[in-house]
């Protein structure tokens, strides 16, 4: 992909949730849904809908993969030290549900990479990734800025911290290289904003 520019982002969400801390992980989901400048969209289509149509470019779908699996890395690089990077995104699939054999392969997921997504599942909240048009894209000092962007949101609860916090990943993507189905929505359905939930699933 070309010309990417990314932008990582860490936030602390506490300023925005009850002063009183949620009893329970459903409480805690509750409270983020409770706030809609983060979490609206405009669609909430699941990933693995749109992911099962054969038109989706596999590049975008790895890329997004990419991003997460390094952030599961940096987050629990001292719980699992020298684990290879390939685990973290073997790992990315399962909490993704992702099972296409082009990019997840034919062998079975190894022991590790099933402790890992235990042990991601009690950190990560919710994963969402949201395509958004050009106007809706921050424009710079040096003019428009004409690309779409893509933004990839990890809401998480960091080691010996129970406030949550979201990590931001904003890469800008050519028209020609979006997902033929988010291409289309945009067109027909003129949204500025295409949401798909990764994780959980089925919520």
């Amino acid at each position: 992909m070309n010309e990417e520019h990314n932008i990582f982002e860490d936030k602390d969400l506490s300023e925005k949730l009850p002063k009183q801390p949620p009893n329970s992980l459903q409480d805690l989901q509750s409270h983020l849904s409770q706030i809609p400048e983060l979490v609206k969209n405009v669609t909430n289509t699941s990933w693995e809908e749109l992911t099962s149509t054969q038109r989706f470019d596999l590049q975008e779908k790895q890329q997004v993969y990419h991003n997460i699996a390094q952030f599961l890395q940096e987050r629990l690089q001292v719980e699992f030290q020298k684990v290879e990077f390939q685990t973290y995104l073997q790992t990315t699939y399962i909490l993704c549900n992702e099972s296409d054999p082009e990019l997840v392969g034919e062998q079975p997921p190894s022991e590790l990479v099933q402790e890992l997504a235990t042990e991601v599942k009690n950190l990560v909240l919710t994963i969402k990734v949201h395509y958004l048009k050009p106007q809706e894209v921050p424009t710079s000092d040096t003019g428009v800025n004409s690309k779409h962007l893509r933004q990839t949101e990890i809401f998480y609860i960091a080691r010996n911290n129970p406030k949550p916090n979201i990590f931001r990943i904003d890469e800008q993507v050519e028209w020609d290289k979006l997902p033929s189905d988010v291409g289309e929505s945009f067109i027909k359905e003129d949204l500025a904003r295409i949401s798909f939930k990764l994780y959980p699933q089925g919520d």
